[in-house]
């Protein structure tokens, strides 16, 4: 649904909404699911204020809908998107002042399985729940008693690693069979088989505690995705590298000037001001009496990000990829202008601007060879593409609800993505290729290979469609690989003859961008990113940062994949 149309059954909610904000807010204290006790992808009914867990994983909120028809209206409590059953879409309110986007705010500040009280007790974990023993009397047998236990009943696949974890750390207790032999009098005990054998938690797929170690940037809005791009970036250390020898040389322009001053052309620009975030970042170190709700404040960069693209004022959510391009592509071009004004003063005249290299180009280009090949006369016509990305397609796969919510199952590969885009295309009929040595369209083939690899390489996974009227998005879990992704596959024949190291076609991946939430207007964006020094990941969710697994990344619906060439890694490590 585009954002500017108003949805007919969010007026009513956002009326009730006023007669009793604080009672909902104490109800988003309790994060799991009224249902199933899922303490993730959980939704709030606008109606009746119940928690329950989206159609992604156990569907209760659905079941909701369906059962009560009126409640139509549900607010995700981890990202505060809105979303309409009758309208089968996301919705955006116009009014930025009302009570409900207040909550929206609310939802954004506190959100996360861990939810501080307003005074200054210690945040508490939701405890896994008890084993309850039944309450018929024991069995004697000698001189001690062997009490019968009840094996907990699990309806709900969502419940699987709550008990488990919860039997792991109890010694296996034997059953009393209910039946007893006559003839001899005694008591036949017996151990469960499966029901005890539960799947255990995997615990490396657990988030760690929140961490003092890295620093996060604080949300004024709706700009998670500002902030998981910028994340990412911060860890990608030859772009860190590149960008100090920026500022080095900018420095040592300033001193020939004698002037102590910044070089006033940039001080407008996303370029010094991203410089300073990022720096902020890096050599950021805990400060005596940090609180984890400090974070440091983007707004300088914000501020000339809105004035040069002003549709990213405002608290509407926008595309973390869209965002990522503006990014760099604005960088590039103020370091290519910058660059040729200080060619100009020295009296040098750059004969084409636009291949002039910065710290973008130098470490996000690479190059495409397009070749179509004409099945009538067969010559082939080539052609050099630069790309700073690459976007991939994926299956638009139905997740299965009746299987383990707690267990990610990968059902693609992201080679298989690759595959994809670099297979042999067909062009006939309404796409045919004019051919200028037969002068006349032919059916052809049409294919490319990497003709340059570039040192950090973006994969962009197309998970947004359009449908109609809104933006869909497509759940298709991925497999990507964590180190010696192998790009020599899809290289041309000439360039693999250059490239014989393996460590000059094998990347590894730093960061990762990830979109949580239904639409692209919606939901909310985070990033995972590798401290190379340490071997540690680190998830950045806005202000939060928290350790994290290896596994857990690995097991992310990635949006965006950060990859470091593994010959520049070593080389900047």
């Amino acid at each position: 649904m585009d954002e500017d149309m108003d949805c007919p059954h969010i007026v009513d909610a956002a009326e009730k909404l006023k007669l009793d904000v604080e009672q909902i807010r104490a109800t988003l204290n309790n994060r799991s699911c009224n249902v199933c006790l899922r303490v993730d992808q959980l939704w709030m009914c606008m109606e009746c204020r119940q928690i329950l867990c989206g159609h992604n994983a156990a569907g209760h909120s659905t079941a909701h809908y369906e059962f009560h028809e009126t409640h139509c209206i549900f607010i995700n409590i981890e990202s505060a998107a809105i979303f309409c059953y009758k309208c089968n879409s996301d919705i955006e309110p116009k009014n930025h002042d009302d009570e409900l986007n207040r909550l929206r705010q609310f939802i954004l500040y506190n959100r996360g399985p861990i939810v501080a009280n307003n005074s200054n007790k210690k945040r508490r974990r939701r405890k896994a729940p008890k084993i309850t023993k039944s309450k018929k009397k024991s069995v004697k047998q000698g001189p001690k008693a062997i009490k019968k236990v009840n094996v907990p009943n699990i309806e709900n696949d969502c419940l699987m690693n709550t008990v488990s974890q919860a039997l792991s750390e109890q010694e296996p207790q034997a059953v009393v069979s209910e039946t007893v032999d006559n003839s001899n009098n005694t008591v036949q005990a017996v151990v469960p088989k499966t029901a005890l054998k539960a799947k255990p938690k995997k615990l490396l797929l657990k988030r760690g505690p929140r961490t003092n170690k890295k620093v996060g940037i604080s949300n004024s809005g709706n700009n998670c995705f500002m902030n998981a791009v910028w994340q990412s970036l911060r860890h990608l250390k030859p772009f860190i590298f590149c960008m100090k020898l920026f500022k080095l040389a900018e420095i040592k322009i300033s001193n020939q000037n004698n002037n102590n001053n910044s070089d006033p052309r940039l001080e407008h620009c996303i370029s010094q001001e991203m410089w300073k975030l990022l720096m902020s970042l890096v050599e950021w170190q805990k400060p005596e009496g940090y609180k984890f709700r400090e974070a440091i404040s983007p707004t300088a960069l914000l501020s000339i990000v809105c004035k040069i693209k002003p549709r990213y004022k405002g608290f509407h959510q926008h595309d973390a990829h869209e965002f990522l391009m503006f990014l760099l592509d604005t960088l590039h071009d103020e370091l290519t202008d910058e660059k040729n004004k200080l060619l100009l003063e020295e009296g040098i005249i750059h004969q084409n601007p636009s291949k002039i290299d910065t710290l973008v180009s130098l470490m996000f280009r690479g190059y495409l060879l397009n070749e179509v090949l004409c099945l009538n006369c067969k010559k082939p016509s080539r052609k050099s593409d630069a790309f700073s990305d690459i976007s991939l397609d994926i299956p638009d796969r139905k997740i299965d609800k009746n299987a383990d919510p707690s267990v990610v199952q990968p059902v693609d590969l992201l080679a298989k993505s690759l595959e994809h885009y670099f297979e042999i295309e067909e062009l006939n009929d309404n796409n045919s290729y004019f051919c200028e040595k037969c002068k006349s369209l032919q059916n052809s083939t049409k294919r490319f290979w990497v003709h340059a690899l570039p040192n950090v390489l973006c994969l962009h996974l197309k998970r947004f469609r359009w449908d109609k009227s809104h933006r869909s998005k497509v759940h298709t879990y991925i497999k990507f690989p964590m180190t010696s992704l192998d790009m020599s596959l899809y290289l041309a024949e000439e360039t693999k003859s250059v490239l014989v190291k393996p460590c000059s076609y094998l990347y590894d991946l730093v960061a990762v961008v990830v979109h949580d939430g239904e639409g692209g207007g919606s939901g909310h964006y985070k990033s995972y990113a590798l401290d190379v020094k340490e071997g540690q990941w680190y998830e950045y969710n806005d202000e939060k940062v928290h350790e994290v697994g290896a596994s857990l990344v690995e097991n992310v619906q990635a949006y965006i994949l950060f990859y470091i060439k593994r010959e520049m890694g070593v080389n900047f490590s």
